[in-house]
């Protein structure tokens, strides 16, 4: 990478990123509603991990480097609230519930 052009950096807005089939009505309940939906949301979450982890390490400016990983830093705190409320469920309460 070494030179740090313009286009190549990442920037907040993609924190919203989804990978496909990845669809949820946040307006209910617990979003992640399946052991493969939790598997994704965690890949995710490393994911945008790594990118800040990478802007942390190539971003010179403090004041760049906060409003750069903000976006990221406010969707992995969301979703590993998903996470937690998913995992604090047993099977069977998930069943009972729908």
């Amino acid at each position: 990478m070494g030179r740090r052009g313009h286009s190549d950096r990442i920037l907040a807005g993609q924190a919203r990123w989804r990978p496909e089939g990845h669809h949820r009505d946040h307006s209910e309940g617990t979003m992640i509603t399946s052991d493969q939906e939790l598997d994704a949301t965690l890949e995710r979450i490393r994911r945008l991990q790594a990118q800040v982890a990478h802007l942390r390490k190539t971003e010179t400016n403090p004041v760049n480097y906060r409003l750069s990983v903000s976006g990221f830093i406010a969707e992995i705190d969301r979703m590993q609230l998903e996470v937690r409320e998913y995992l604090s469920l047993h099977p069977a309460e998930r069943v009972a519930g729908t």
